[in-house]
């Protein structure tokens, strides 16, 4: 953790170092005599798009913005082409050193590739397995400075390099290209070398979308959604509209909403409060996970005990102005707070709990509080131990199941770890809950996102100690993992929550019409 703490800031600098490459090195070659006119005016065009076309393409990642620019967000791939076809003809035709120009040649093929794979998933185009492997090795090698953020985030994003054209000028203008072709060359064979694997966790998927779900004839097990983005004030109003209408069409009898401590003020929890009371009318659960501010961690370094006492203060407020059914003082301990916060020690998450346990039961009895396991790690086994225990003031107990860079694999393994602890807890069990189950549509492709959530569904349905499942996200927002596109589109996944819930829900249905004819008789 503290080590992509430090690599992640200098992936971003040298990323601003190689797009201010690019744009200088193109305007030195636009003026050059000695080269073909087509050539200069390719490369003057890939230095004039290259800087608005990654605007585009972290902005097209996203909900809030990718409607705006909808009709551009081609500009990305085909930019990526242009830059492999400048490369390729400068160390075809011998205008830059084969040492400085192959590397950066093949560099620049791969990501064109994996652009227009990419590309080709935003219009709901699947493509083969072999060609989501390209993508998938991109994310592993960016996994290497990013962590899991190269699985999701829109910022996970590799530039590509401008092939130089003429001979370098001064010494540092030539240890930068060698730098820089050095950089491509390492990059290229650890996607190269990422491959092979990726084909399989690309394949991992598939004996999930093969399973079964378990019919639940009581109704007791309930399908939720994580909706909006995690708030720092009142919901957009596109991801409201967006959002309840997904939840009403899927048909899901739960939502989940993170709100950071800056959105849990009174005035942001009443707008929220508004705007799901009347999707709490139609008897959907409410679920409220409190989130982690940008700048959680330095608060938290500068005064430990001074953090803490806040969020027990935005525990209270979320309780009172929102009174969820189900309240999560700390969104994923181990996961999202770990990478907010640091990997604090389980004895400071369990003194916490338990006082916001303390502070949520003062304002409404009724809040049940729970919390998830994610990282499956020896902190996060203590932490749930301690919560699933007869004595501990948490009445709900989860989980978050979602694949990783190795696909399918890794969803096994941490299905795997949950069966071990549920196995070892006396009877009876608290209620257990998957607070997030989901995939990786942009990286894995959007059919390994649908067998994912259906795996898991199949997995949470079989578990009797399990009550439900929220599938995440709704939407794309800071990551992209939606039911629904960044352009309005529901993927595949959305769809298959829908076959899950209304056979569940006939299930259900026809037990009890069973039950009322028996009742007749």
């Amino acid at each position: 953790m503290r080590i992509l703490s430090l690599l992640t800031p200098a992936f971003i600098a040298v990323s601003l170092l190689i797009v201010a490459w690019d744009v200088f090195l193109a305007s030195q070659i636009a003026q050059l005599r000695k080269v073909p006119r087509a050539f200069r005016t390719l490369t003057a065009l890939v230095g004039l798009l290259v800087a608005p076309g990654l605007v585009i393409a972290v902005a097209s990642g996203s909900l809030m913005t990718a409607r705006t620019i909808l009709l551009v967000t081609w500009i990305w791939p085909a930019v990526l082409v242009l830059f492999a076809l400048q490369a390729g003809y400068a160390t075809g035709r011998g205008l830059v050193a084969p040492l400085i120009g192959v590397p950066i040649a093949i560099y620049d093929l791969l990501l064109a590739s994996a652009g227009l794979v990419r590309y080709a998933g935003s219009l709901g185009l699947d493509a083969p397995p072999v060609l989501l492997a390209l993508t998938a090795a991109q994310a592993s090698t960016l996994g290497l400075v990013t962590g899991a953020a190269a699985l999701a985030s829109p910022f996970a994003i590799q530039i590509p390099i401008l092939a130089p054209a003429y001979p370098a000028r001064w010494r540092a203008s030539g240890g930068l290209r060698a730098s820089l072709a050095l950089l491509a060359g390492v990059s290229t064979a650890l996607t190269l070398f990422e491959i092979p694997p990726s084909v399989r966790a690309v394949a991992s998927y598939d004996r999930y979308g093969r399973e079964l779900l378990q019919e639940h004839p009581e109704g007791d097990f309930t399908v939720g959604l994580r909706v909006f983005p995690d708030l720092d004030g009142p919901p957009p109003s596109i991801a409201l509209r967006s959002d309840l209408a997904l939840a009403d069409t899927t048909g899901v009898s739960a939502i989940l909403v993170v709100v950071n401590p800056a959105g849990a003020r009174a005035t942001a929890l009443d707008s929220l409060a508004r705007s799901l009371e009347q999707t709490r009318r139609d008897s959907t659960l409410l679920i409220v996970a409190l989130g982690y501010d940008g700048d959680a961690g330095e608060r938290l370094r500068h005064s430990r005990p001074a953090y803490f006492a806040s969020r027990l203060a935005d525990v209270r407020r979320v309780a009172q102005r929102l009174r969820p059914d189900v309240l999560l003082p700390a969104d994923e301990p181990y996961g999202r707070g770990a990478r907010a916060l640091g990997t604090l020690p389980p004895e400071q998450w369990i003194d916490y709990l338990t006082r916001a346990a303390v502070a949520a039961r003062r304002v409404d009895r009724r809040i049940r509080i729970g919390v998830a396991a994610s990282a499956y790690g020896a902190r996060d086994s203590t932490l749930y131990a301690w919560a699933a225990a007869a004595g501990s003031p948490i009445d709900v107990v989860g989980f978050t199941v979602f694949p990783s860079f190795r696909g399918g694999f890794a969803l096994e393994s941490r299905t795997r770890a949950a069966d071990r602890w549920m196995r070892a807890l006396p009877r009876p069990a608290k209620p257990h809950w998957v607070f997030a189950a989901g995939g990786y549509p942009a990286v894995h492709g959007e059919r390994s996102q649908e067998d994912a959530i259906w795996g898991a569904l199949a997995w949470a349905t079989s578990r009797p100690t399990l009550s439900g499942l929220v599938v995440a996200d709704a939407a794309d927002y800071d990551a992209v993992t939606g039911l629904r596109a960044p352009g309005g589109r529901v993927r595949p996944a959305g769809w298959a929550v829908l076959r899950a819930t209304r056979g569940l829900r006939e299930a259900a249905a026809a037990t009890a019409a069973t039950a009322a004819t028996a009742s007749e008789q």
